[in-house]
């Protein structure tokens, strides 16, 4: 393990979500220090997003210096786009920023009452809520529940569609 791995693991250290705080700060620690710790895929996966603190400015600043990486993808899964975008204004016009960078998708039959809560950050770690309604979860870094994530995440992409564009045009 190199030391950069040290850093990513000890800003988003294994273990209980106990609480909505602990969730944000868990899905802050881990946008903030993905860059320094070489992460270049990135999965966010919740029905609406309505707990994920993706609207802060220093989110939006952390994902900026991420998405200006070689290789950085971000992979966004949820049933309710449309109030990301009326909630998260600030993140809406960064995702057309970095449109080149991202995949919104939508899953075709997945009820939003099954879909996942979690953010996935490419071989390293995987943040899950358990509860939404508690908003309470855990982190690990274990191999086998990043693989499980990765698996639970290509069964939704391979029954879903894009969404979200990044420029709606009218007529």
């Amino acid at each position: 393990m190199n030391p950069t791995d040290d850093k990513f693991r000890s800003a988003a250290p294994a273990g209980p979500l106990g609480s909505r705080s602990d969730f944000q700060g868990a899905v802050r620690a881990v946008l903030e220090n993905a860059e320094a710790a070489g992460v270049r895929q990135l999965w966010w996966v919740s029905p609406d997003f309505a707990d994920w603190p993706l609207d802060e400015p220093a989110v939006l600043d952390a994902l900026s210096h991420w998405a200006r990486a070689p290789g950085a993808h971000l992979t966004w899964i949820s049933h309710d786009f449309e109030r990301v975008r009326r909630a998260m204004p600030r993140l809406t016009r960064w995702r057309q920023t970095f449109a080149h960078v991202l995949s919104c998708r939508s899953p075709l039959e997945l009820a939003g009452s099954d879909m996942p809560t979690l953010l996935l950050a490419d071989h390293c770690l995987v943040l899950r809520l358990l509860d939404r309604e508690r908003v309470r979860g855990w982190i690990s870094h274990e191999g086998a529940d990043v693989q499980r994530a990765h698996e639970e995440i290509d069964v939704i992409l391979q029954r879903s569609s894009e969404t979200f564009p990044a420029v709606t045009l009218g007529l």
